[in-house]
């Protein structure tokens, strides 16, 4: 198995990924709220069993897209207009992750706890560990990787290709030697997978919102109040997911 695994890396490097350095890909990200709430400390194997029985079926069944668009200078994040709100009208809570390679920075507008976010300061930087998997994801061959999430302390596993040649990928994440075409969350709390690719042959313009508002805040101020807010949960027994971006 591993013979082959070299063997495919190989083959993958070889292709012209030189030139594959702008274009957009479009994410869907499914949450699975059951497995999500199984993992607290307080539930009972009853509870789970509860909540299974009333949504178990539902979870993971519908998806949000995100669109990145990247080039060889950075990459913006965001969610697609949702217009299926069932005749409904709300304000959808902010979430736009930009990143400048040159200068290995981010300007993020996130809403934590009902309140937007500006976050500008260095990009996030992951521990990777490449492990010996493989799995095509939107028609390239991925390779698997692990880190740990710094705030949670929960496993997170990328899903990444050489054949794009970027270190960038969804949800903030970055720092391997390729695009990340997938991610999975906790294990099976959220997964998010690249569902089409399309790249270009001319650095694309990247689409940075208007408006960038919100309390100004770091990377480590806004993480650090993202800590308090879901241990604040925990106490409580309550989900805090609710309230806050998995």
């Amino acid at each position: 198995m591993k013979n082959k695994f070299w063997v495919l890396m190989i083959l993958v490097s070889t292709g012209l990924s030189a030139q594959n350095t702008s274009g957009k890909i479009v994410f869907e990200r499914y949450t699975y709220w059951v497995n999500m709430m199984s993992k607290f400390s307080w539930m009972t194997s009853e509870d789970v069993d509860r909540e299974m029985l009333t949504w178990g079926k539902d979870q993971g069944k519908y998806s949000e897209k995100y669109d990145l668009v990247f080039n060889s200078k950075g990459s913006v994040y965001q969610k697609q207009p949702n217009d299926d709100n069932y005749g409904y009208s709300w304000q959808e809570d902010a979430f736009v992750i930009t990143k400048s390679r040159e200068e290995k920075t981010v300007k993020n507008m996130i809403t934590l706890a009902e309140k937007d976010y500006l976050i500008e300061g260095d990009m996030q930087k992951y521990k990777w560990k490449i492990l010996n998997e493989i799995k095509e994801i939107a028609g390239y061959l991925c390779m698997k990787a692990e880190t740990t999430d710094p705030i949670k302390n929960t496993v997170v596993h990328a899903w990444f290709t050489n054949q794009i040649p970027i270190g960038d990928g969804p949800e903030g994440y970055s720092g391997l030697p390729g695009m990340i075409l997938g991610l999975e969350l906790n294990l099976n709390d959220v997964i998010i997978e690249a569902s089409s690719v399309t790249l270009s042959d001319t650095d694309l313009a990247l689409p940075f919102p208007k408006k960038m508002k919100g309390k100004k805040s770091t990377p480590l101020e806004y993480n650090t109040f993202y800590a308090k807010v879901m241990q604040q949960s925990i106490d409580r027994k309550r989900n805090p997911y609710w309230r806050l971006r998995y």
